[in-house]
């Protein structure tokens, strides 16, 4: 990186800019808000059946979409970070008296963690769907 912050020629050479890292980040956008705007949908669905139950799972499913609309702007920044600033070659040896040590730049690209808590969060609703399902079909073949 230069002075001014902008990325010197040769560390973008080797970076591709061709915009992966923003429509990654696009996508998880539009998976936390689907899983907000989903909560929001269900919880008003199961709410009169369910009652304080579906209310819940809206409120666990909302803050779920939260997590991952914030999670995913974190892991957007990062990634962009490490993408632009590790692949910089390596400054001079012989540094200048007055510089200041330089600052810790980050070379790992995050894990899976926001894809685990999404698939966790995901089979657990599929889990709760199922049995919610099953519930219903044996309280209307009881009744009928």
């Amino acid at each position: 990186m230069t002075a001014g912050g902008t990325p010197d020629p040769s560390s973008r050479e080797r970076f591709d800019d061709g915009l992966q890292v923003e429509r990654t980040a696009l996508s998880w956008q539009r998976t936390g808000l689907a899983i907000t705007a989903g909560s929001l949908v269900g919880a008003r669905l199961l709410a009169p059946g369910a009652g304080w139950w579906g209310i819940g799972l809206g409120v666990a499913g909302v803050l779920l979409g939260l997590f991952v609309l914030v999670r995913s702007g974190i892991r957007h920044r990062h990634v962009h970070r490490v993408l632009t600033t590790a692949l910089s070659p390596a400054p001079p040896t012989a540094a200048p008296l007055t510089a200041a040590p330089p600052a810790a730049t980050p070379t790992q690209l995050p894990g899976a963690v926001l894809p685990a808590v999404v698939a966790a969060a995901v089979l657990v609703a599929g889990l709760v769907a199922f049995g919610y399902v099953i519930a219903a079909a044996t309280a209307a073949a009881a009744a009928g």
